[in-house]
């Protein structure tokens, strides 16, 4: 939620997921004090990736990360975000109180600056509290940080999205299909498929493999499938499907794993999520002629979003 009182700041709720991940980068220090350090900075980091991934659609490499390096994150007390097209984001933790950020030597380099965390265990809440540019004298005093809006006016204008990525329905009923949709016999067992779909000029169904990893890291992998049906309705309306099911010797989904539908700007218009012993979800809905849409499929922190236009 948006706080605006004498500067922008932003509060996330810190995730389940955030906390395991914080407690396994912990464990691999041997000092407490080292240990403490690299557990505020794992949730810091994850809390400002949310941030500009969900909020203001920027694209981050985790993984490209110096806090993602085992051997750095042993080494230095690092808590940086590689964003793309600009470079590294430090993302300096604080606990409630906190008057001044400590930026250590090894983070006062190699920068396009710093943005501040408050971190609030007790509520589950990140805070983040502003931005500095830079940090030359080695700290930060919070209340003459910049609001976050200066880190957003910072931040490097996103290419559009190239129209070629865009999935083109009603080319499918022409029977023109995009490289990686395939026929859903290909991915999917024949006890998946009852009834057996048929394939005519008013209606056709592709599928796609999706592998999602947690959080970037490839230790909990989740093959699915997306498969997308379009209908002909009339000269104008189509209807559309999308159904995710499991792929390979798993029969159900994994649960809380979500499909969501999102408007033409990003934002979820509707979403459904797996239970325990789910063979399958889907959802479907009609659309206009013209009409962009995207179908986004996540679990935890991992996702992958395709994009359509009727």
């Amino acid at each position: 939620m948006n706080n605006l009182t004498e500067k922008l700041a932003f509060s996330v709720p810190i995730t389940r997921d955030w906390y395991q991940l914080a407690e396994t980068f912990s464990r691999e220090q041997h000092e407490p004090d080292k240990a403490q350090d690299v557990y505020l900075n794992t949730l810091a980091v994850y809390a400002v990736n949310f941030y500009l991934q969900q909020c203001l659609e920027v694209e981050t490499d985790l993984a490209a990360s110096d806090s993602s390096n085992p051997a750095l994150r042993s080494l230095m007390n690092v808590s940086d975000l590689m964003v793309k097209d600009w470079g590294k984001l430090e993302c300096r933790p604080v606990l409630p109180g906190d008057q001044v950020c400590d930026i250590p030597p090894e983070s006062r380099q190699d920068r396009v600056g710093y943005v501040v965390v408050e971190i609030n265990q007790p509520s589950n809440q990140a805070k983040l509290l502003g931005f500095a540019k830079t940090a030359l004298g080695g700290s930060l005093e919070i209340s003459k940080i910049n609001s976050l809006e200066q880190l957003i006016n910072q931040l490097p204008e996103q290419l559009p999205e190239l129209e070629s990525n865009v999935v083109k329905l009603l080319e499918w009923l022409k029977g023109n299909f995009e490289l990686g949709w395939q026929s859903v016999n290909d991915l999917l067992s024949p006890q998946q498929l009852r009834p057996a779909f048929r394939n005519t000029e008013y209606q056709q169904q592709r599928a796609k493999p999706i592998d999602l990893f947690d959080l970037g890291l490839e230790v909990a992998g989740n093959p699915v499938v997306l498969i997308i049906t379009v209908g002909k309705i009339d000269k104008e309306t189509a209807s559309v499907r999308a159904q995710v099911y499991p792929r390979g010797e798993t029969l159900t989904l994994p649960p809380n794993l979500k499909l969501s539908v999102l408007t033409a700007t990003g934002d979820i218009f509707t979403e459904v999520t797996a239970r325990s012993n789910d063979e399958f979800i889907q959802y479907q809905f009609n659309a206009q002629q013209g009409d962009d849409f995207g179908i986004k499929v996540s679990l935890g922190e991992a996702s992958v979003t395709e994009r359509f236009q009727v």
